[in-house]
């Protein structure tokens, strides 16, 4: 069969132009010959285009993988940030509720100050006398010893010098 009848598979001849040329009287050996390079050729083409398919196909996935790639990462960063926020919030909130507390404490603390400073008892009042108040009060004290009272008893203080420590002491404690 001339290889110039044209058609698809290269230089040999299509299906068609088999089938048209089979149509005619043959020898049954040389038909025979002719479908199966018939066949060939079509299995030929199918296998091409099976080829074809299946880089089409492999394209198209891989194309997929890498968008779904995107958006899981996406999707991830996403969550990521969202989870942040929530952790930035949740802490600014414990933060909030520990300054709410430790005010709350503040206040209290200063109420009970206010509380035990209002029902003090007068006599019960105290103020710490500084050492140079101390000191002028015992220079007057010393003065006051020194003067001749009436009836010559001097309450005030004892005349021994070595009592005068003791003395001393509960002057402090009494200011």
């Amino acid at each position: 069969m001339p290889s110039s009848m044209g058609g698809g598979g290269g230089g040999s001849p299509s299906p068609v132009e088999l089938r048209g040329a089979l149509a005619g009287p043959m020898d049954p050996a040389l038909r025979e010959q002719q479908l199966q390079q018939e066949l060939l050729v079509l299995k030929q083409q199918q296998q091409l285009q099976k080829q074809l398919l299946f880089a089409e196909f492999q394209k198209q996935h891989d194309h997929l993988t890498r968008q779904h790639e995107v958006q899981l990462q996406k999707h991830l960063k996403q969550q990521q940030e969202m989870l942040a926020a929530k952790r930035q919030q949740e802490l600014e909130q414990q933060r909030q509720r520990e300054q709410q507390r430790q005010e709350e404490l503040e206040k209290q603390r200063l109420e009970q100050q206010l509380l035990i400073l209002r029902n003090k008892e007068k006599s019960k009042e105290s103020a710490i006398a500084s050492t140079e108040v101390k000191l002028r009060l015992q220079e007057f004290l010393l003065s006051k010893s020194k003067e001749p009272t009436p009836g010559g008893l001097n309450h005030s203080l004892p005349q021994h010098p070595k009592c005068w420590g003791a003395h001393h002491a509960s002057l402090d404690q009494s200011s």
